[in-house]
């Protein structure tokens, strides 16, 4: 097993590439854990292909020791075989497990639906302002037309007269039409 670490303000991260078995290697990676200073430890085990009962256990026991110190220790993006094992052993329900990546593409679809949301929200007000706006016009016109002397302006100029002041009333329109 390859073990690299990292320190970046309270937080020790531990990236382990391999197979967590018996072994030195499962000493190396107890020590590495249990030998440093900041608040929190997040073992990185997403490139980690195996992991046994020894494994498992000295998982547990650093957490647990952990726990007793008053700091924290994550587990971040387990492979599917580990997560399999986690859940087997129902150790997911006892270490603090974090999945980068799903959290990171759920972010980003939110942000793409809410701002697909307000755009189309954005639409909808302008064209609801422009109705209003062309309505108003149309009764302001009809009321206007007897003093006038000749005809009324029609429906459709009407709806461009609103749909402009829709525009400078909300704001301005970007190059691909959209409300800005």
């Amino acid at each position: 097993m390859e073990i690299t670490t990292q320190h970046s303000d309270n937080v020790k991260t531990i990236w382990c590439k391999g197979r967590i078995v018996l072994g030195d290697d499962l000493h190396r990676l107890k020590v590495a854990a249990l030998s440093q200073n900041t608040p929190e430890v997040m073992l990185d085990l997403s490139s980690v292909n195996l992991i046994d009962a020894a494994g498992l256990g000295a998982l547990v026991d650093v957490h647990k020791r952990f726990q007793c110190a008053g700091k924290e220790m994550e587990l971040r993006d387990p492979t599917r075989f580990v997560s399999h094992i986690f859940r087997s052993t129902c150790l997911d329900t006892v270490f603090h497990i974090v999945r980068t990546r799903q959290i990171a593409v759920a972010r980003k679809k939110r942000r793409k639906r809410r701002s697909e949301f307000v755009q189309l929200f954005m639409t909808i007000v302008a064209v609801a302002a422009g109705v209003v706006a062309s309505s108003a016009g149309i009764l302001i016109d009809r009321a206007l037309a007897p003093f006038r002397g000749h005809g009324s302006i029609s429906v459709v100029d009407d709806l461009v007269v609103g749909t402009i002041a829709a525009i400078l009333a909300w704001g301005h329109v970007d190059r691909a039409g959209r409300m800005v």
